[in-house]
């Protein structure tokens, strides 16, 4: 490159700059939550989270944290709401959130109450008390997630509630949950808006507006390792979608990358991982990729049974084919569990797949600095994937990948592309880490190579904000040592702003991951003890910590009060977003630098012609023909053209099925892919094809044909005022007449008509007319001797239990628990 041409080059990329920020001033306060899950709730099967009352869940949110009655769980017995079920959850990530009071919210160690609601994110985003407003979050990363082998036990475990798991390729749910997110913030337009680029999200945090980027992170957002789409054709659909940053891999190796090897393998989330990566290995890779080499006790290869292709069979006698993670028995799993270090370790067992590049002669793993990595980089089709994300200007993480793929994406980023930034949104440094309390170091991580390839491409780190003990660093100006609070989040804050990183916060609340915990819950320090932990309570509910997002508002008031340094505390304060929205600008900038490389394909090491199990086994033109009961006899065919007689519409080329022949395809599949002022028709035959909406008095079948949003006795009626009593006043419910619309009215008094207990100022309605308040909703409620009385009427009260040949109709109303057929206690 000329002199003349490279000073071009630099004129340019300062002008645009310039440009930019002449037309928006620079940010000067404000901080980034770089990884969430807003939508978590429709995730994982979507049936095992606690997300209040009915209505509480809004397009995917839950709308208030902590209006909703809770009845707690008992000492003995089961939770009677949100319990994780499941081996994944139970043995992997552990088991409920334990006992706790009623009407008590998440705590920091929540596993399964919702985290995230649309009050809590608003008070982050603009706290309602006067001390804590100088602390603002104006950018927030919300992820749409998935996890097949956590769907598939939850969806199974809870009884097929929820949302059913699409086997090999997370398209659907993730597509599912970015729809919502942008409901939700349509919803919420007066103070949220979708950022699709970085002039947006400088336009929206000017505009005092909560800027929301969408991203996704699962392990088979671009499908399985059996798959052969092109997955930059994935990409598109995503970014079409509004997607603007993604994760190659998730927990385990994918058709892109390989996995970081996330947690110690001598500990039981650690070996459950493991575990997981080998029943993936037969699943997706043995049969259709390559042979994996899963050995049970003796020896035997427990992919090759007689089960068919991409089936595990466990080595016990009476052990049944497994298709699917949800057909192996929690026995089983636990044993696997127990081995997950050795025979069970997938990732240490991982063949080298076609396609990958920049490895040794195998994949498996490598023990280095006392560390497992993963030996498999990018593949051919994962550097295209980089290639096209950095082409379109997006925000590209390098988090969940191995530390051999992370180099791979530097090289690409710096030598083809220009310096483009690379971001870790969910991470934390390994060097800071203290052995001490348990806290070890592995390849999720990142080690200071991998911090340097942020600090040097201009990225972004966003620190994960859970429990951990970090080295001392006295430049911070904390001196206390306090495991899992504040103390040590800090001390990693202030090392990696003096490594002159760009820094933000990753609450990061799925599924079991915990907050920062309070100080009063550890009672350590001597020096700080006697300081406000900022983190203990919201409002008058006990957290113990970090515990939701609302809590974030009261961060840096923590942070002050441990003693944390001021020029620390404003740069963590105020910083963040201007630096984050120059990183995306930047990576804008940088987009027209690289190329696209051709894609290949690559023999497969498996000779897959002896049948087919479902549609994914088969090529992209073909459907999956079943032969009967037994799956080996099933053959790929090639899918129907228009006119052809059909069945399914799996069979036809066009996707639709009508009247028994292959019919044009639909222009629509929801009112989702039409235009604002449309609806997405649905005939009993034809095609369907977006429709104007409808106009008030128009005849219609569902709400969502008419302008109004309400269809009420075959005709659009006006629009509903309110649509629970979560939007009417506190002395208000929402009425539900037969027709016309509902509105807030008055709540009823003791002795006036009614038909639900909603109506009533008291909470409950008995033979129709509102009575007296219960004392009780529970047994919860009352002590140890008592239960909570349910007469036909009258408000229940706390009695006390009955002893042996008392009269009862429950076993909770018993001392010993029982009640007999008789109906006296046992």
């Amino acid at each position: 490159m000329t002199k003349l041409v490279q000073f071009l080059v630099l004129f340019l990329f300062v002008h645009i700059n310039y440009s930019i920020a002449a037309e928006s001033p620079p940010i000067t306060s404000g901080y980034v939550l770089t990884h969430e899950h807003p939508t978590q709730a429709m995730a994982f099967g979507g049936n095992y989270a606690f997300t209040g009352a009915k209505g509480n869940l809004v397009d995917g949110v839950m709308e208030n944290g902590y209006t909703a009655h809770c009845g707690g769980c008992k000492v003995v017995g089961k939770c009677n709401h949100g319990e994780v079920k499941g081996m994944f959850a139970s043995h992997g990530l552990g088991g409920d959130m334990g006992v706790h009071k009623s009407h008590m919210g998440p705590v920091h160690n929540s596993n399964s109450h919702i985290r995230y609601s649309t009050d809590w994110v608003r008070e982050a985003f603009a706290p309602s008390e006067s001390e804590y407003q100088d602390t603002n979050m104006k950018i927030m990363v919300a992820f749409a997630v998935e996890s097949e082998p956590m769907c598939e036990q939850l969806y199974y475990a809870n009884k097929g509630k929820g949302y059913k798991c699409s086997k090999g390729d997370s398209f659907a749910s993730l597509k599912r949950q970015i729809k919502s997110i942008k409901s939700w913030v349509s919803r919420n337009s007066d103070w949220m808006e979708v950022a699709y680029s970085a002039r947006d999200a400088r336009r929206i945090v000017n505009n005092n507006k909560l800027a929301i980027i969408i991203g996704i992170e699962s392990e088979y957002s671009f499908g399985a390792e059996n798959r052969t789409f092109d997955p930059v054709d994935r990409l598109n659909r995503y970014y079409d979608l509004g997607v603007r940053t993604f994760y190659l891999a998730h927990k385990i190796n994918s058709r892109l990358a390989g996995a970081d090897v996330f947690l110690p393998k001598g500990s039981v989330p650690g070996r459950a991982l493991r575990v997981t990566q080998s029943l993936a290995g037969c699943f997706y890779y043995d049969d259709a990729v390559g042979d994996f080499p899963l050995e049970g006790r003796l020896g035997k290869n427990l992919c090759d049974n007689n089960c068919g292709d991409n089936a595990f069979k466990g080595g016990k006698v009476l052990d049944k084919c497994a298709f699917r993670y949800g057909d192996i028995s929690e026995t089983n799993y636990l044993d696997y569990v127990t081995r997950g270090a050795g025979a069970f370790n997938g990732f240490n067992l991982y063949p080298k797949p076609p396609g990958f590049i920049q490895q040794g002669d195998r994949a498996g793993t490598t023990t280095r600095n006392s560390i497992e990595r993963n030996n498999l980089g990018l593949s051919h089709d994962g550097e295209r994937v980089v290639r096209a994300a950095m082409q379109k200007g997006m925000i590209v993480n390098i988090d969940h990948v191995s530390s051999r793929a992370r180099i791979d994406i530097f090289d690409i980023a710096t030598g083809d592309f220009g310096n483009y930034p690379l971001n870790a949104l969910h991470n934390k440094p390994n060097e800071r880490l203290s052995n001490a309390k348990g806290f070890k170091r592995h390849e999720y991580d990142f080690d200071r190579a991998e911090l340097d390839f942020v600090k040097q491409t201009g990225g972004f780190f966003g620190l994960r904000m859970g429990p951990t003990d970090s080295v001392e660093y006295r430049q911070s100006g904390i001196t206390e040592n306090c495991p899992k609070t504040s103390t040590e989040t800090a001390k990693m804050l202030a090392w990696l702003l003096d490594q002159d990183v760009s820094v933000g916060y990753s609450l990061d609340y799925s599924t079991v991951t915990e907050g920062v915990h309070s100080r009063t819950l550890r009672s350590c320090g001597t020096n700080i003890s006697d300081s406000a932990d900022q983190l203990h309570t919201y409002g008058r509910h006990i957290t113990e910590g970090l515990s939701h997002i609302g809590v974030m508002k009261k961060w840096h008031k923590e942070l002050e009060a441990i003693g944390l340094r001021n020029r620390y505390l404003n740069a963590l304060k105020n910083n963040g977003v201007e630096q984050f929205i120059q990183m995306w600008e930047n990576s804008e900038t940088m987009s027209s630098r690289g190329n696209q490389i051709p894609r290949q394909t690559f023999a497969s090491a498996a000779n897959n012609s002896d049948g087919c199990k479902e549609d994914s086994d088969c090529a992209n033109s073909e459907y999956c023909a079943r032969k009967g009961l037994d799956v080996r006899k099933n053959i790929c065919k090639t899918k129907l053209s228009h006119g052809k007689a059909c069945t399914d519409k799996r069979q036809c080329s066009t996707n639709r099925c009508s009247w028994g022949f292959c019919a044009d395809a639909d222009e629509c599949q929801s009112s989702s892919d039409c235009l604002s002022g449309q609806y997405c028709g649905d005939p009993i035959s034809g095609k369907q094809s977006c429709k104007t909406l409808k106009s008030r008095g128009q005849t219609c079948t569902k709400a969502s044909q008419c302008s109004t949003n309400r269809c009420s006795w075959g005709f659009c009626a006006d629009a509903h005022e309110c649509r629970s009593n979560s939007d009417c006043g506190s002395n208000q419910y929402c009425g539900d007449p037969i027709s016309g619309k509902q509105s807030c009215k008055t709540l009823k008094r003791q002795g006036q008509a009614c038909t639900k207990a909603n109506q009533c100022s008291t909470g409950r309605c008995s033979w129709g007319f509102c009575a007296d308040a219960d004392e009780c909703r529970s047994n919860s409620d009352c002590s140890r001797s008592q239960y909570c009385g349910d007469p036909i009427s009258g408000k229940r009260k706390c009695k006390a239990l009955k002893s042996r040949g008392q009269a009862c109709t429950k076993g909770s109303q018993c001392t010993s628990g029982k009640c007999r057929i008789s109906f006296t206690c046992k």
